[in-house]
């Protein structure tokens, strides 16, 4: 039932200007109409509606979406861990739109997002994220195409079993502004890199939910933009229980707080396998360059790599480029080398670690690959571990910098963190990787950014340990590169090498 209330807290709350699912109740309010069967259930103190198939939807005739600025937030909790994992071939034989877990949508059938004007969802496709879409269309239209649309994106981002979470959205069309808090915490904005403005669709008069994995509960529209305060004041006024490690873990992951120093310089038993200042013209002899950059030079700062600077769409991609060691390595690894950005906008990221499925040498035992496409990353047969370092792109929060780590080509999601702030361009920057064993640690400038421990019993492959390594520069990126250094430590000794003719 609609409600047009005043919430009853202790200090000043905003007040919605339309309330949903607070009282369950369907039969008396022409606002609101249930579509198929549903039930209510209650976890930790809250009741929620979850609908028991997949044709259920819940109709909310009136809602501000159409308001040039305005606010609405929810509170969902899933009945299934909501995580990273692989498509495979027939999922979508009943159901195409299986990897979309629909919050709301002004779609009547709320699991077909891409046909939707307006969606807000958590989705396994492109990246396992949530997704805030004003537009028809996909993801990658969304964020490929021109002109660009406006959207919210959270990539890796996981919803646990049982876990009430409250998300709230915000807009304010004609400044282009769009935010996405989780329990007050902000995890999501515009895109700050691509132009305006913002396309968007027109949103349809009534919005939808329905899905049989989410439970959702206390949907309310505000008919201006929430500012933070209000906002996580709301979320500790409206939640039956509070998670303070929860928050804590969501302000490191999003917001940049509270990270660990990283103190490792190799030892004794460590072999420097790769020493080049990146400024002498000779060290291109130990580099491979798969792709068709701008450049890839070496020049008295360092190696400049740069890649096309136009707006991105398919036809542009194989201008990224992958720099490669001529030379693979084998055991415990530790690479470090320095980097600077020297205009925004764009990403780069180091790969390790990265064979053939069986472990053999790729780049000795099949023709080079010459793509300059991410697809080398993660969609080929070629095992890795990528970690996105420096990264301005649209998937994530972009007015902070953002680091990734991967392990491919299972496009499983192992770490994710933010810091505070974004780095700045045309200073120096240290990279440190370590892997030692099975647990991985990634540093920026003595911060720890990324760090995991993998396991080769999890549906994802084995522990990688040896391979090639790559930095490899995406569309949009200028930068520069020098003193790169690469370690082993290995765990057996070799004997004799045979090599018969």
């Amino acid at each position: 039932m609609m409600n047009l209330v005043v919430a009853i807290t202790y200090g000043q709350s905003p007040k919605p200007t339309y309330r949903y699912l607070s009282d369950f109740n369907f039969n008396d309010d022409a606002h609101e109409k249930l579509k198929g069967p549903a039930r209510v259930i209650t976890r930790d103190g809250r009741a929620g509606l979850n609908m028991t198939s997949i044709h259920s939807a819940l109709e909310m005739k009136a809602h501000t979406l159409k308001s040039n600025a305005g606010s609405v937030s929810l509170w969902v909790m899933s009945l299934e861990d909501l995580a990273t994992y692989r498509d495979r071939a027939k999922m979508d034989m009943d159901n195409p739109y299986y990897g979309n877990y629909p919050f709301l949508s002004d779609n009547p059938n709320p699991q077909n997002v891409d046909s939707a004007s307006f969606k807000f969802l958590w989705s396994t496709f492109w990246h396992p994220s949530l997704r805030v879409q004003f537009g028809k269309g996909n993801f990658y239209d969304d964020n490929f195409r021109y002109p660009h649309r406006a959207f919210v994106s959270v990539s890796h981002f996981s919803l646990k079993q049982y876990k009430w979470y409250q998300f709230t959205l915000t807009w304010n069309y004609q400044q282009e502004h769009y935010s996405l808090y989780v329990n007050g915490v902000l995890i999501g904005r515009e895109d700050h890199f691509k132009q305006r403005p913002f396309h968007r669709d027109s949103v349809n008069a009534s919005v939808y939910a329905g899905n049989p994995t989410l439970c959702l509960s206390d949907i309310r529209f505000y008919n201006r933009e929430l500012n933070p305060k209000e906002i996580y004041t709301g979320f500790r006024q409206q939640a039956t229980s509070f998670d303070a490690k929860f928050e804590q873990e969501l302000k490191y992951t999003y917001a940049g707080q509270n990270h660990k120093k990283f103190n490792f310089h190799p030892g004794a038993d460590w072999k420097n396998k790769l020493a080049l200042s990146l400024t002498d013209p000779t060290d291109m002899d130990s580099l491979h360059v798969q792709g068709n950059p701008l450049n890839v030079k070496i020049t008295k700062d360092g190696l400049l790599v740069e890649t096309i600077n136009k707006q991105y769409t398919g036809a542009l991609l194989d201008s990224q480029v992958y720099v490669w060691s001529k030379k693979p390595f084998e055991g415990d690894l530790y690479v470090e080398y320095d980097f600077k950005i020297l205009r925004p906008g764009g990403l780069s990221l180091l790969m390790v670690q990265a064979t053939g499925m069986n472990r053999e040498d790729f780049m000795a035992d099949y023709p080079l690959k010459t793509t300059g496409r991410m697809t080398t990353v993660y969609g080929e047969d070629v095992r890795n571990y990528h970690w996105e370092y420096y990264r301005e792109m649209s998937d994530m929060r972009n007015d902070v910098q953002n680091s990734v780590l991967a392990k491919n080509p299972f496009g499983f999601a192992l770490s994710f963190s933010a810091l505070d702030k974004p780095y700045d361009y045309n200073k120096w920057n240290k990279l440190q990787f370590l892997q030692i064993g099975n647990k991985l640690v990634g540093a920026i400038n003595g911060i720890v950014m990324v760090e995991f421990t993998d396991n080769g019993f999890i549906n994802n492959g084995p522990v990688l340990n040896a391979g090639r390594i790559a930095i490899r520069c995406m569309i949009h990126s200028k930068m520069l590169f020098r003193n790169l250094k690469v370690y082993n430590r290995s765990q057996f000794k070799v004997v004799k090498n045979i090599n018969p003719k």
